[in-house]
């Protein structure tokens, strides 16, 4: 059953790993919050492109990540690439990380496909990070970079993958023509030795759609604002 922090609606799946139906996950006891594909500032990066667009998205981002650290108190916040939406948003993604430090003891940026130069020249970004049995990356070069793979294999029994990159979404239609699309988190097997997590897409601007991975899927989970469902 879910569980309530203050304004959280959680579920644990795995031993003490909630999914918080705010799109991020959190592991209790080695203190580290995860995130996805925030695309930050994406009403303003696509507006210079000549979409016009409310800007609401940056300041809901902001104030959803808020109220996640506030209620979980993480030690670390993991943000698994695509910070930003695209140089557009450089100075918008600078400030607000600026501001996003002040509340976490620890801030660990991970390089998405979306990730700019403008943004690497003032932060450090990372290929990849690891806790423990847990090895975190955009996602955007596959499952399991072979440098990273080949290592961690000969060291552990088993490895989870934790990306973003896909944007993973379910459907739900109740055959009267409503429909209903929500972001989920993605659980595949890939082996013995490895599994795969696909982390939900924390932009409010993100729709996402359906992940047919090639690998055994384990359970989706889809996140509704008061609720999560275990699909499968």
């Amino acid at each position: 059953m879910p569980a309530s922090l203050s304004s959280a609606i959680t579920a644990e799946i795995a031993p003490s790993i909630l999914l918080d139906s705010r799109r991020a996950l959190v592991h209790q006891t080695q203190g580290w919050m995860a995130v996805a594909d925030l695309h930050y500032g994406y009403e303003v990066h696509r507006s210079r492109q000549g979409a016009l667009l409310p800007h609401w998205g940056m300041g809901q981002c902001r104030a959803t990540l808020l109220a996640l650290l506030h209620d979980h108190r993480p030690h670390k916040l993991i943000i698994v690439g695509d910070i930003m939406d695209g140089s557009g948003s450089v100075a918008q993604t600078g400030a607000f990380l600026d501001n996003l430090r002040t509340y976490v003891p620890e801030l660990i940026l991970i390089e998405g496909n979306h990730d700019r130069s403008g943004l690497k020249k003032g932060w450090h970004l990372q290929k990849t990070h690891r806790e423990e049995d847990f090895v975190f990356h955009h996602g955007h070069q596959g499952i399991a970079p072979p440098s990273l793979a080949e290592d961690l294999f000969g060291h552990h029994s088993q490895v989870i993958f934790i990306t973003g990159h896909e944007h993973p979404a379910i459907s739900l239609r109740d055959g009267a023509g409503m429909k209903l699309k929500l972001p989920a988190l993605v659980q595949q097997r890939v082996c013995a030795e490895m599994q795969h997590w696909i982390l939900p897409a924390f932009s409010p601007w993100a729709a996402g759609g359906e992940y047919r991975g090639e690998h055994e899927n384990l359970a989706t989970w889809a996140c509704a604002p008061a609720r999560i469902w275990k699909i499968a």
